[in-house]
């Protein structure tokens, strides 16, 4: 099981969804598309890997970017965060109590912003 692999998985069947289509598709470390019609699109990415309370297992922290036009719609950040922590195959994704940040970029030389939700994820990993 590859938390990575499961995660672009879920993030890819969420972008295909017609509520909140996410024409821009899933980027692992950052989106180096030029042509994009659109940024409505997710960036996912490793944070850090630190040792958890035990010293003996580590946690992974991973981040989940929502990347859309104008504004991200009421409650899509939570059905992100959600179908994340319940995305299949042991993966163990759970939001931190970190808040989910919000930031705004311009869209090339156009008049159009995008805001940027970072939703941050741990995973803990068992050491044999």
């Amino acid at each position: 099981m590859s938390v990575l692999k499961e995660t672009r998985k879920t993030l890819e069947a969420l972008a295909a969804d017609t509520e909140v289509p996410m024409s821009g598709g899933v980027h692992y470390g950052m989106c180096r598309e030029k042509d994009l019609p659109e940024w409505n699109y997710f960036v996912f990415n490793r944070l850090k890997t630190a040792k958890s309370s035990n010293r003996m297992d580590r946690q992974t922290y991973y981040q989940v970017h929502v990347i859309h036009e104008d504004f991200i719609p009421e409650g899509y950040i939570e059905k992100v965060i959600e179908t994340l922590q319940a995305q299949c195959a042991g993966a163990k994704l759970k939001q931190t109590d970190d808040d989910v940040l919000y930031n705004y970029v311009p869209k090339g030389k156009t008049n159009l912003v995008a805001e940027i939700a970072t939703i941050t994820l741990v995973h803990p990993e068992k050491r044999c």
